[in-house]
């Protein structure tokens, strides 16, 4: 067999470009937040809500120009492969922002592919940047099951105004963003939140221009409770004036709801109803006991909301660090013009208009 010799000139930049590749590699971390992403059920899909912290530990400019997912099932046999790359006029990859990194940074990358099947047991995702660099990442989901029944929080017809699909702001909540990562915070507490807006029998929002808080249907419209529990937290001071005070999420990370009322509904399980109306749940204390359907609040326009609505979440605690959990409904209708389907127990979705049963 011949051996060939390279020029010393080729043979360095080989090596240079070798040792590049390694280097680069070194420098990238990768992690998946949470760490244990959720399966969460829609009507008969999945769909898988986490994110990519990535950060670039270098001095060199990063740019992902292609990922991909391989989705395999218990027995690591493929179901499907998906990609985003740099091809084409308007390149796939471009969906997704925030894709290059300057230097030593960290960038929030939200999972691109979050519809999956139920039978996937493992994501296998491959980065590649500068179109030579590849960085292999496994994510494993687990089910969820929640232990509770909850109702809707609203007796009242009502649009799902906001949810948490992939172009929701709840989902879109960047917590490595200087600003907000300078606050305090490091997950997605409302990774599975609602926006919910009181409909009249026209399906309207308001009446007039919308401009006073009387005009909306759904301002003073009774919350309740969606399980047993224990209040854990309650502010009901705030006026409804649409504003709160932003430094002080630094120490009080709730504070952006306004007025607002925390069930406790077991370990790790608390629920969340924000921007109640000024007093509305002035009869409760922390470590008052609530039943099922039982009224806690009135909506209003207390904290970060621009017009009457509830904001609901469930969240695994109440810190900075919380991170969203999904809740299912008991006993609803989703209504589609004269139709009504009715739903023994699932979740609902943005622009979605239901009413409890």
């Amino acid at each position: 067999m011949k051996t060939i010799t390279l020029p010393k000139s080729i043979a360095f930049g080989i090596a240079a470009l070798f040792h590049f590749g390694l280097a680069a590699q070194n420098s990238i971390t990768i992690e998946n937040r949470p760490g244990q992403p959720i399966k969460e059920k829609i009507g008969n899909q999945y769909s898988l809500n986490f994110d990519f912290s990535i950060e670039n530990h270098s001095a060199d400019t990063l740019k992902l120009t292609r990922l991909e997912v391989r989705l395999l099932d218990k027995d690591n046999v493929l179901i499907q492969q998906k990609f985003l790359d740099n091809n084409g006029t308007a390149p796939s990859i471009g969906t997704i922002p925030d894709n290059q990194w300057n230097g030593v940074s960290k960038v929030l990358v939200f999972n691109p592919f979050p519809e999956i099947n139920n039978l996937i047991s493992k994501l296998e995702y491959t980065f590649t940047f500068n179109d030579k660099i590849e960085i292999k990442k496994t994510v494993v989901p687990q089910e969820y099951h929640q232990a509770q029944d909850f109702i809707l929080p609203l007796k009242k017809k009502v649009l799902v105004y906001d949810g948490h699909d992939f172009n929701s702001h709840h989902r879109r909540f960047n917590y490595e963003f200087p600003f907000i990562h300078d606050l305090g915070f490091t997950g997605n507490f409302m990774r599975y939140a609602y926006d919910f807006a009181i409909l009249d029998p026209e399906n309207r929002q308001f009446s007039g221009k919308g401009e006073k808080n009387e005009e909306w249907f759904g301002f003073a419209s009774e919350v309740l409770a969606v399980a047993d529990g224990e209040i854990i937290e309650v502010v009901t001071n705030q006026e409804d004036n649409k504003t709160f005070d932003v430094p002080s999420l630094k120490d009080h990370p709730l504070a952006l709801y306004g007025n607002y009322v925390v069930i406790k509904h077991g370990k790790e399980v608390y629920s969340m109803y924000g921007h109640l109306k000024k007093q509305s749940s002035s009869g409760f204390t922390i470590g008052d006991k609530v039943k099922k359907g039982q009224v806690i609040g009135l909506i209003g326009t207390s904290g970060s909301s621009f017009f009457p609505h509830l904001h609901f979440e469930v969240r695994n605690n109440i810190t900075h660090e919380a991170e969203g959990i999904p809740s299912y409904f008991s006993d609803f209708y989703v209504i589609l013009g004269s139709v009504k389907q009715v739903v023994k127990k699932g979740t609902v979705n943005t622009g979605d208009i239901i009413q409890s049963k």
